[in-house]
């Protein structure tokens, strides 16, 4: 009975140890944060080059380069782009868990327990619908608290089937988080992370053609959110977009 328990624990060992890796598996990852109303999803991905680790955030087409990316201890180290916060998280077999840090415009420093999935792609539901709301276009959204807006925003959104893909325009410089989403039949999710903010919305579309719901930031509590469509408008141009975004916002957080 001795020998076989001392087996199972040397099983058991190796196991962990094989579970356990010195540099991340490269390819992409479902990543999320985790923030008073849930996770926020977004997309990394994680390659190599003459050996050294590159962390790369993917937003609308594009792949942003991590800097400062170390791997210690089994451990990856990154800051991401955009603002998106300091990463830190412990490496295993097709996985990462650890903590995102991120300061706010205010210089409030926020930490969010992060976790990724390697070969994971969906955003925020993985059993897609077929029939979906279409949310793309421009919207104003109101969401006013001392701690989300002191007025309405603008938010630009692109759909290509249940994925959508857009901008929120946050302060009078055109300053802009990019937001990543999914819609589900009526129900609309999207979240970002970027400029100190960690945005998540959870809503659905109205009998009035709004969207209707919940918006967090950061560390606050739910609020609650509605978007109305702005009719007729496609700025090519910056001052077009300027035009459209007014009145504009300040974010209090």
């Amino acid at each position: 009975m001795t020998h076989l328990k001392h087996c199972l624990l040397l099983f058991t060992l190796l196991l962990s140890a094989c579970a356990k890796l010195t540099t991340p598996l490269t390819g992409d990852y479902r990543a999320t944060i985790e923030i008073n109303g849930g996770e926020i999803p977004l997309q990394l991905r994680v390659t190599t080059e003459n050996e050294a680790t590159q962390v790369w955030l993917l937003q609308n087409d594009e792949m942003l380069p991590a800097t400062e990316v170390q791997v210690k201890d089994n451990n990856l180290y990154a800051t991401l782009p955009a603002g998106a916060g300091q990463l830190k998280a412990s490496i295993s077999r097709n996985a990462l868990k650890g903590e995102l840090q991120l300061t706010d415009p205010q210089g409030k420093v926020h930490h969010f327990p992060f976790s990724a999935q390697l070969n994971k792609t969906y955003r925020f539901i993985e059993q897609s619908s077929t029939d979906n709301a279409d949310v793309s276009g421009f919207w104003q959204l109101t969401a006013n608290s001392p701690d989300h807006f002191s007025a309405p925003v603008t938010l630009h959104l692109k759909q290509t089937f249940d994925a959508i893909d857009g901008k929120l325009i946050i302060n009078q410089n055109n300053e802009t988080l990019t937001v990543y989403g999914q819609t589900h039949g009526d129900e609309v999710y999207f979240g970002g992370i970027g400029a100190g903010r960690a945005v998540l919305f959870k809503g659905r579309v109205n009998t009035q053609g709004q969207l209707e719901g919940q918006l967090w930031i950061n560390a606050s509590n739910g609020t609650a959110a509605l978007a109305t469509a702005i009719k007729d408008v496609e700025p090519d141009t910056q001052d077009g977009l300027r035009q459209v975004a007014l009145p504009w916002a300040v974010p209090t957080r």
